[in-house]
């Protein structure tokens, strides 16, 4: 009777022990886990191609990636602590920290990578938007600030045109329905509309606005404050992976086209319109700067922000 009860003591205290050490192998491995929230472009080919390569787990942590429908959600879903950082539009991020969200820009992704698309042979230049319908991304996005920032540069008012919010995978359906007369969207979005026959291209958004800043990685604060030495490795990732786009072009093709689910020419030729980088020179904060005064003259902003409400690249 002693022995059954020695057995089955001994028994109980290696299964606990068991217990014990599983719950902890996964605590570590929840903590070496990035959380990160992309929107489904080909702005985010440096997120794709660090995945594909293997490259955070070079670094020593894993990545569960997030896809959002639009940057107001994935801003919103990072102050809530539901993502640790983000591939985001900057119209959206800019948005939200002057609403108060705890977050900030660490690295930048990409500049330019949009263009507008309208039906064949009904538009052929901006004047002939005016009193058209105009499909744009969901909620607020740096498309629709750069086609109001179109029309104001051609003396049109916001009140010249419309615009309405479709998704933009939607947009060439739109389009090709005649539900709208035009689109302005994100790659490989225009690229795909623009090959399948389906519109006409006016005009990309560096016709716009040459260099305009577009997606950027967001961090929320506390992930920041809380895992300084986590940010630094998954920056590092974003630097590499960003020369690699760079460097590896035919490669990053077939990546991106597996991820977005176009096939390699709609992908080569989209990804000719997007400019990757991860270092925050002077001119992409001049231009953040400028994108930020323009919407609070639009009343998208209450506030003037700081670089300092703004900005956190301490960790590159």
């Amino acid at each position: 009777m002693k022995k059954i009860t020695w057995i089955t003591y001994i028994g109980a205290l290696l299964l606990v022990c068991l217990i014990v050490y599983e719950s902890s192998a996964y605590y570590l491995m929840s903590q070496e886990t990035i959380v990160v929230g992309y929107l489904p472009s080909d702005h985010d080919s440096a997120l794709f191609i660090a995945d594909a390569k293997g490259m955070f787990e070079k670094e020593g942590f894993n990545v569960e990636m997030v896809p959002f429908r639009s940057g107001t959600e994935m801003v919103q879903a990072a102050d809530r602590g539901l993502i640790d950082v983000g591939y985001c539009g900057m119209a959206p991020v800019l948005r939200g920290i002057d609403k108060g969200f705890a977050v900030k820009v660490v690295a930048p992704v990409n500049l330019e990578g949009s263009g507008m698309m309208v039906k064949n042979d009904t538009i052929k230049s901006v004047t002939d938007l005016e009193d058209k319908t105009v499909a744009t991304p969901p909620s607020i996005s740096i498309q629709d600030i750069l086609l109001i920032y179109l029309m104001h540069n051609n003396n049109y008012s916001t009140n010249s045109f419309c615009n309405t919010d479709v998704e933009v995978p939607l947009m060439d359906e739109s389009l090709k329905s005649g539900s709208v007369d035009a689109f302005i969207a994100w790659e490989p979005y225009v690229s795909q509309s623009y090959m399948s026959g389906d519109g006409s291209l006016l005009m990309y958004s560096s016709d716009i606005w040459p260099n305009h800043p577009c997606c950027v990685v967001i961090a929320n604060q506390k992930f920041i404050d809380k895992n300084p030495q986590m940010l630094r490795k998954f920056l590092k990732v974003h630097s590499q992976a960003t020369s690699y786009v760079q460097s590896h072009k035919n490669e990053t093709i077939l990546i991106v086209s597996q991820k977005l689910g176009v096939n390699k020419s709609i992908a080569s030729s989209s990804l000719t319109h997007v400019k990757f980088t991860s270092i925050p020179d002077s001119e992409f904060k001049k231009n953040v700067n400028k994108l930020a005064e323009f919407m609070h003259s639009l009343g998208y902003l209450r506030n003037n922000l700081t670089d300092d409400e703004i900005f956190d690249f301490n960790y590159l």
